[in-house]
């Protein structure tokens, strides 16, 4: 079970862009991750001038993002009684869906 998802939110927590929150778009090969609004550079392209790509974030740079705390926590696994996976905060113990 992957302790990150599509549709998280996230704060970047190393590089330029530190202190950023947004959410993930998609998971490139590897341990990369695209994070919206992140990472963003201006490539000239034939044709169609100057267009905007984003670029992956190394997932070890980026960390659940906390709404209600304003601050990032780690992420682990918790089994219940019948054996069913979920994630839980370590921060606060709290499930995420």
């Amino acid at each position: 079970m992957k302790k990150l998802r599509v549709g998280d939110p996230v704060i970047v927590i190393a590089g330029k862009h530190k202190g950023k929150v947004s959410t993930i778009q998609s998971f490139a090969e590897g341990d990369k991750v695209y994070v919206k609004g992140v990472n963003e550079v201006k490539r000239a392209k034939k044709g169609e001038w100057f267009i905007t790509k984003t670029l992956p974030l190394h997932a070890s740079n980026i960390m659940y993002y906390v709404e209600k705390d304003s601050k990032g926590s780690r992420v682990g696994i918790a089994i219940d009684a019948k054996g069913k996976k979920s994630r839980v905060l370590k921060t606060s113990g709290a499930t995420i869906w």
